[in-house]
């Protein structure tokens, strides 16, 4: 199902032993749901939020990322047997790699945005490269030694764009979203090559090969979308300006505010932060969902206000401010004695209902677009995940397994009720500096 805590880890280790999740002294009393029920609860009414970026995505490039992963893929023979690879862990790995690499380009196919078909293209390239790299090593005898050239090739271009890569724009907001997406594919540590470096296979082994074919090919085109995207930025500006600084400067004050305002969460164990004095909260969804959201408040899981990533410490920035309303707001709704408890459908649909209006009002939402689109976009595939996992589910379902599902439409719906407003002040940091 969804992403589980720890606390929804230790509980699912429990039931494993042999435990009720609902009734420590052993009874058969677990809730039963029915799965047509469940089923019925996901309607086709969810929003779907893609993700975009404040600039366009070239034809031509997504063309030619296109046509190097089909070019990749076709060296590649669509059927592989025994007698072209005898060893059948390597031979299966091998077809499964070039078949996620075609399941990617259908992917970028059916992408409504440029900048989703993007991303769809740079995972068919890497993973096509894996499966070209070990058929080399397997029919033509590659080696690791044998790339060093090219490793060489795509870091000299990645300094060099490094070297002419400024963080101009005019308006602070799109500026911040373009050059995240930028940090993200060259930031310094981020999809490197390192070929001398243990890895999951031996150099020996042909999958060893593929697995640096596929970092050179992720680095490769992590720069070329880097720099498409840098250049589509600058063409744009009549008059580009450095924004660093300011960049800099609303991460300090912003991260001097979270800090401030989170102290009023200081009697929150940190380990234990779904615990509310006076309300047996313990085993529900309201507990699952209190733990996630307060991974971004903990101090000791902030590294995303790092200052050599400026722009996407301000999406972290934004991130946390979203997460620090949410996690107050469902504490207090807690306190109140709401556990979310399940014990129908209709609980599940209730929960889900609420999840799906407060995307759609987040969306709907004035308070800078764009950058609330950021955070909703993934939301949207959060409800939408879950979605999936209840439309499969069998025809009893055992109320305890759902907890973390229903969890996830409780952070979904705190999350999106808090967007707009940490999209305001996100904004307005950038702009009054």
């Amino acid at each position: 199902m969804t992403e589980i805590t720890r606390r929804g880890a230790l509980v699912a280790l429990g039931a494993l032993a042999g435990c009720s999740a609902t009734n420590p002294l052993g009874g058969d009393s677990e809730v039963e749901l029915d799965g047509a029920a469940l089923r019925a609860v996901v309607d086709d009414g969810r929003p779907v939020v893609h993700e975009r970026l404040p600039i366009g995505v070239g034809a031509d490039h997504l063309a030619a990322s296109e046509e190097r992963a089909r070019t990749l893929i076709e060296t590649v023979p669509a059927t592989l047997g025994p007698d072209e690879i005898p060893n059948g862990a390597i031979r299966e790995r091998i077809r499964k790699k070039r078949g996620y690499a075609v399941e990617s380009l259908e992917t970028a196919a059916d992408a409504p945005t440029p900048f989703e078909r993007l991303k769809a293209f740079a995972d068919a390239r890497a993973e096509a490269h894996f499966a070209a790299g070990a058929w080399r090593a397997v029919d033509d005898g590659l080696t690791r030694d044998d790339l060093t050239d090219e490793a060489e090739t795509v870091r000299d271009d990645r300094a060099a764009f490094r070297e002419r890569w400024r963080y101009v724009g005019d308006d602070p907001v799109a500026a911040t979203l373009v050059h995240t997406a930028i940090e993200r594919r060259i930031a310094s540590g981020r999809s490197d090559i390192a070929i001398g470096e243990p890895h999951r296979y031996r150099p020996g082994n042909p999958l060893g090969v593929g697995e640096i074919t596929e970092e050179i090919e992720r680095a490769r085109v992590a720069v070329d979308d880097a720099a498409h995207l840098y250049d589509r930025l600058t063409a744009a500006l009549d008059d580009p300006v450095d924004l660093r600084e300011r960049l800099v400067g609303a991460r300090r004050r912003l991260r001097e505010a979270f800090e401030a305002e989170s102290e009023g969460l200081s009697s929150v164990d940190p380990q234990e932060p779904w615990r509310v004095e006076g309300v047996d909260v313990e085993e529900t969804p309201a507990a699952e969902a209190l733990e996630e959201l307060f991974r971004p408040i903990d101090p000791e899981h902030d590294d995303g206000w790092d200052e050599t990533t400026p722009a996407e410490a301000l999406t972290w920035a934004h991130a946390s401010f979203v997460a620090l309303e949410a996690f107050t707001s469902l504490r207090e709704q807690v306190r109140e004695g709401e556990t979310f408890a399940i014990e129908s459908a209709a609980d599940v649909g209730a929960v889900r209902t609420a999840a799906v209006e407060a995307l759609r009002a987040a969306e709907e939402s004035p308070s800078e677009p764009a950058l609330t689109r950021h955070s909703t976009a993934e939301l949207a595939d959060q409800l939408a995940w879950v979605d999936e996992q209840l439309l499969n589910v069998d025809e009893s379902v055992r109320a305890s397994w759902l907890r973390n599902d229903v969890s996830t439409y409780l952070t979904v719906a705190a999350r999106a009720r808090a967007t707009p407003s940490a999209s305001e002040r996100v904004a307005g940091a950038l702009r009054s500096g």
